[in-house]
């Protein structure tokens, strides 16, 4: 099988989202450089497909309650001992 390389708006229309939602989660780490997507010298960046549909179908599976950060650890929320009594007055 030939693996298919496709540009922002290519990947875009394939998942049904906007350009700019495909930048954002380049630029959030959660497509990863290397992985996901290549810089070639003198093109604009080039997806993976496979590895796209990789993430679209692991994606699924995890539920995760933080917030993905660039370099591509997750921000999780703690909540304070104060905050879980009543006595936050």
């Amino acid at each position: 099988m030939i693996e298919e390389y496709l540009t922002i708006t290519e990947v875009a229309a394939r998942l049904k989202v906007k350009p700019k939602t495909v930048k954002n989660k380049m630029a959030a780490g959660i497509f990863k450089r290397g992985v996901h997507y290549f810089r070639p010298v003198g093109l604009g960046p080039r997806f993976k497909w496979s590895a796209v549909q990789e993430w679209l179908e692991s994606s699924d599976t995890q539920h995760t309650s933080g917030i993905p950060m660039r370099r591509g650890y997750t921000l999780t929320p703690v909540v304070s001992e104060l905050w879980k009594t009543n006595d936050h007055h």
